[in-house]
């Protein structure tokens, strides 16, 4: 009943949206053009139990998100106002911090052009790559931003960007969300050009800093730098998505300072029969996100994944890329020309036994009891389809279950189940 009335929320919204911008996507204005968009998305979500049963229980809730922007485009320049209002009703215990916010600026910035620079400066979404590291956050009821600046460069051999961003705190009041204290991103992140069959290349160099990070060895100020290299492609029938990523750094304790040691190996690899009735691709994501080994050597051994995507590996959100080795084959299959499933079987461990097991959403939450002990943290298995009903709505039926291991049980943990349906309407 929750998600029903959710969702009826979202059809009685949509039309006096669409009678807010006059039936019309853009507009002249003076030497430029105006250009309007709104989206709306409800989500109705289920789990038995919230968290592993670990601190929570059976939980149904549901999700509500409005976005309105206008730009303002010019030959060189452009300016875009965004503002968002996120709704959330039934969820126990309240509203999350990435759950509910009264009307706020979503994006407000000014971006400048011309023969392939850019700058950009203001309150701006920073997507990258396949997600991993940095991420728009689509998943939570209110997606990420950051205040701060990009410049950036595009020609022949690839694109460079240079960044120095702060991540937007988000706060329940009207137009009071504000850049998050002693928190910082800097870095830059290059992309080869498209090329043949040899794939391209991100690279990037990531500074992060934010407080109050929390690690089984200890909590405190984190200081912690990133290189990865990243090599994606399609040749053919196969396609193939790999990233291997290096962390240093430090964090400060009141027990003392942690010497950060981390990295990750992540690939995504698939192969689609297109001739075949239902296209089916048949892929293999395999992951590993390194643990800390001993908790009391002085050194942090434990990947930290940023601004990643809640749903790195399902819809469910229940665990986070760190002290985490997985493999995942997965079955995608086009049902028909609008409706594609996607069936998954996730196998889980932690990388290191002295560490604990991480969950979302980030920054990184290590769930009490978990570390040391048994390593297997256990199976997930997957579906999740999507139906593209229309030219501007698009349904979503996410479901999972995951069958608890000894890592999770040794901590309380239990079976889980979960359930997502959402409803997004874009203009």
């Amino acid at each position: 009943m929750l998600v029903l009335r959710v969702l009826s929320l979202a059809l009685l919204a949509a039309p006096s949206l669409v009678q807010a911008c006059d039936g019309g996507h853009c507009s002249a204005a003076g030497d430029g053009q105006l250009q309007w968009d709104a989206s709306l998305r409800a989500r109705g979500l289920y789990y038995d139990p919230t968290r592993f049963g670990i601190g929570g229980s059976e939980d149904a809730y549901g999700l509500l998100r409005a976005l309105a922007s206008a730009t303002y485009v010019e030959d060189t320049w452009q300016a875009k106002l965004q503002l968002g209002v996120h709704g959330e009703s039934g969820k126990a215990g309240g509203p999350g911090r990435t759950d509910r916010s009264a009307l706020d600026v979503q994006q407000a910035y000014w971006r400048w052009q011309r023969d392939g620079f850019h700058l950009q400066l203001g309150r701006q979404e920073a997507g990258y790559g396949s997600s991993r590291l940095l991420s728009v956050r689509d998943g939570p009821n209110i997606r990420l931003a950051f205040d701060g600046a990009r410049v950036g460069w595009k020609g022949r051999f690839g694109t460079l960007d240079l960044m120095a961003l702060r991540p937007v705190e988000n706060r329940p009041g009207a137009f009071d969300d504000r850049g998050e204290h002693g928190a910082h991103l800097w870095g830059a992140y290059a992309t080869t050009a498209r090329g043949q069959r040899a794939g391209q290349w991100d690279l990037y160099l990531l500074d992060y800093r934010r407080e109050g990070a929390c690690f089984a060895a200890g909590v405190g100020t984190e200081r912690r730098h990133t290189l990865g290299a990243r090599w994606f492609g399609q040749a053919g029938a196969l396609d193939w998505n790999s990233e291997l990523v290096a962390q240093g750094g430090e964090l400060r304790t009141t027990a003392g300072t942690l010497d950060i040691r981390a990295w990750t190996l992540a690939t995504d690899t698939g192969w689609r029969w297109t001739n075949l009735p239902l296209q089916p691709r048949l892929g293999l994501k395999a992951d590993i996100a390194s643990g800390d080994g001993n908790l009391h050597d002085g050194r942090l051994g434990t990947f930290n994944a940023l601004f990643p995507k809640s749903a790195y590996f399902s819809e469910a959100s229940l665990l986070a890329p760190a002290n985490l080795m997985d493999l995942q084959p997965t079955l995608t299959l086009r049902l028909h020309d609008a409706v594609t499933t996607e069936l998954g079987v996730q196998m889980a461990w932690k990388h290191r036994r002295a560490d604990a097991v991480y969950t979302t959403p980030a920054p990184l939450v290590a769930l009490p009891g978990s570390a040391g002990g048994a390593r297997r943290i256990g199976n997930q298995y997957k579906s999740e389809t999507r139906w593209q009903a229309s030219e501007h709505w698009q349904w979503q039926l996410q479901l999972a279950w995951v069958d608890a291991g000894p890592a999770l049980k040794q901590a309380g943990g239990q079976d889980t189940l979960f359930a997502s349906i959402v409803g997004a309407w874009q203009w």
